[in-house]
């Protein structure tokens, strides 16, 4: 198994803090609007950082995630602080590349690739639904916060894993209202992402 993360020192103190207080926003809907509203936006972009807490190690990067659900293609790219590529995947339906280290990887799971590679679990899939605020799945729970209707925390039992997703910092971009922080927690892992740019086509 390739780990080819280098330790770096934690470089954001945005990762290493517990989430701030979601900033209100200015859309009124109802969490079912929110919702399908966000069902169909399919092609968006982030960029912001990473990071992987365990008891054992501590693992950040830059972060590139492009995606068009419809096309079901996506790119994603960690890098390290200083610029150099750590992780360059490209996905067109179920078929998967990714590029670490010079050698080039392929395959039809991509969760299992990426932890067969790097020994990080990243749930690739369901994310691209939970950083919108969605459900990935029927049986996931979305917990509203009072005040503003947007999504607090969300609870899923996904691939046999209870995973809780915790969310803060909203904006409002083009008509949509999405966090830019969130907490990702499964047993002892830790995922947390700050997004820096959302960039979104309707």
């Amino acid at each position: 198994m390739l780990y080819f993360f280098v330790l770096i020192a934690f470089f954001i103190s945005g990762c290493s803090h517990t989430p701030d207080k979601k900033t209100p926003v200015t859309i009124e809907q109802t969490p079912q609007q929110r919702a399908m509203q966000l069902a169909q936006l399919q092609q968006w972009q982030v960029t912001g950082k990473i990071a992987f807490i365990e008891k054992t190690a501590r693992n950040s990067a830059s972060l590139f995630w492009q995606v068009n659900e419809q096309k079901q293609y996506q790119q994603l790219n960690l890098t390290t602080y200083l610029g150099i590529n750590i992780l360059q995947l490209e996905s067109d339906a179920n078929n998967h590349e990714i590029q670490v280290d010079g050698k080039t990887y392929q395959g039809t799971n991509l969760e299992a690739l990426i932890y067969s590679i790097t020994g990080l679990t990243l749930p690739t899939k369901a994310l691209t639904y939970w950083l919108k605020g969605i459900t990935y799945q029927n049986t996931d729970n979305i917990i509203y916060d009072e005040i503003t209707l947007l999504p607090e925390s969300l609870s899923s039992e996904y691939n046999n894993e209870v995973w809780q997703v915790s969310y803060a910092n909203y904006q409002s971009i083009k008509g949509y209202s999405l966090a830019t922080t969130f907490s990702i927690k499964k047993d002892d892992l830790l995922i947390k992402i700050i997004i820096n740019d959302w960039s979104i086509v309707n």
